[in-house]
């Protein structure tokens, strides 16, 4: 159900003096609320970060923060030198593995060519022989011994030649083995230099607007935001392109209001930039850990989100918000602004208007929020109270 809180209604009264403000005593719905000071972020939208390519990067440039960029747009620059240097590089030895592979193909082949002529001269050598070994079966016995010797030779000529054509066709297949490897290696290492040099440029993979993000800044013990000349290691959050068409508010609750404050309670967010409008929110998480506050180490603080109804324009990322949490509502009470009642001692006391003048009455308090309390006992519906104190001015 939608609980509906009471409205205090600010008045001039006739018969009332002309330079003291006065409020109506209402009765309704009373609103128990928490504020909390917290910031405007984006629901979602893409974080750029800085690329693990190793070393420290420096930042040469940036999209100015708060402008519209488009995808593809170069939002981020890394200074690339040492990344273009180690990239020409590697691109100098795999060329020089394919020129030492070509070298290697043209050496090896002329090799093999070589072997093979030698077998097809050992083979006409073979049947030369063996021609004559049968010319020779007539001859004498010394020349058909020496036939027979020729023939044998030629054979172990033939033999010998085609094992080391196949001995070199196994050292030319392990050599272009390793030539091939040595040059997917540098492939290897050449593509990982691209890769690492081009992620030296960041371009948007989303429209929107830039927001810079806060870190910490080497040679000081405090944040600031990103900048030119910055230096970063990898993997490091620095820029973010939020979705603007849901927002949020990030806050951190103190240990001794956290117990207090549950999802689903609803919030009134009011922006420090624009005081006049005031958008619906409900939080929508509660961290489960405290963390240490930055700056403050001893200062343990817990992670709350809102999210806000409303959609837009006036809402941007980084904006300070004040945020009102209901954290209960009492219902069918009367209330009346904080500067309706005042402290005597030790008792409450409200200025009720009574026939022109203002008189004292003494007041039960019970809960009150950041601008009103609850008033138990002493004033009735209808009543009209000073918001200054009228002995003031006497």
């Amino acid at each position: 159900m939608k609980a509906v809180f009471c409205t205090l209604v600010l008045c001039a009264c006739q018969g009332a003096p002309p330079d003291l403000p006065t409020a109506e005593v209402g009765r309704g719905d009373f609103a128990v609320t928490h504020f909390e000071g917290g910031e405007v972020r984006a629901a979602s939208g893409e974080v750029v970060m800085s690329p693990r390519i190793g070393g420290r990067l420096k930042i040469v440039h940036l999209w100015p923060e708060g402008e519209q960029v488009d995808v593809g747009d170069l939002i981020l620059q890394f200074d690339p030198a040492e990344f273009e240097r180690e990239m020409l590089d590697r691109e100098g030895q795999l060329e020089q593995a394919h020129s030492d592979f070509a070298k290697a193909k043209a050496w090896h082949g002329q090799r093999l060519a070589d072997i093979k002529r030698k077998i097809q001269q050992q083979q006409a050598e073979l049947e030369l022989a063996a021609l004559n070994r049968e010319r020779q079966q007539f001859s004498s016995i010394i020349d058909q011994e020496q036939g027979r010797i020729n023939l044998a030779k030629a054979r172990r000529a033939v033999a010998e030649a085609r094992q080391e054509s196949v001995a070199q066709e196994v050292v030319n297949r392990v050599d272009f083995r390793k030539h091939e490897l040595s040059i997917a290696r540098r492939q290897e290492r050449y593509e990982r230099a691209r890769r690492d040099y081009e992620r030296t440029s960041i371009r948007a993979e989303k429209p929107g607007i830039v927001v810079y993000r806060k870190i910490w800044k080497p040679g000081t013990d405090e944040e600031g935001k990103v900048a030119v000349g910055d230096q970063v290691w990898g993997g490091r959050a620095l820029l973010d392109i939020p979705d603007m068409s849901e927002m949020q508010v990030l806050c951190l609750i103190g240990e001794m209001d956290i117990e207090r404050l549950r999802v689903g309670q609803r919030a009134f967010i009011r922006l420090e930039a624009f005081p006049g409008p005031v958008f619906n929110g409900t939080v929508a998480d509660i961290a489960p850990m405290a963390s240490p506050q930055p700056g403050a180490p001893d200062i343990h603080v817990f992670e709350l989100v809102i999210d806000i109804d409303e959609q837009d324009e006036r809402l941007k990322p980084g904006m300070s918000a004040a945020v009102e949490i209901v954290l209960h509502a009492i219902p069918n009470v009367l209330s009346v602004p904080l500067n309706a009642v005042f402290a005597r001692a030790d008792r409450w006391v409200a200025y009720r208007l009574e026939g022109g003048d203002f008189a004292e009455v003494e007041v039960e308090l019970s809960a009150k929020n950041a601008t009103a309390v609850v008033v138990a006992a002493g004033l009735t519906e209808g009543d009209v109270v000073a918001l200054k104190d009228p002995t003031a001015l006497r």
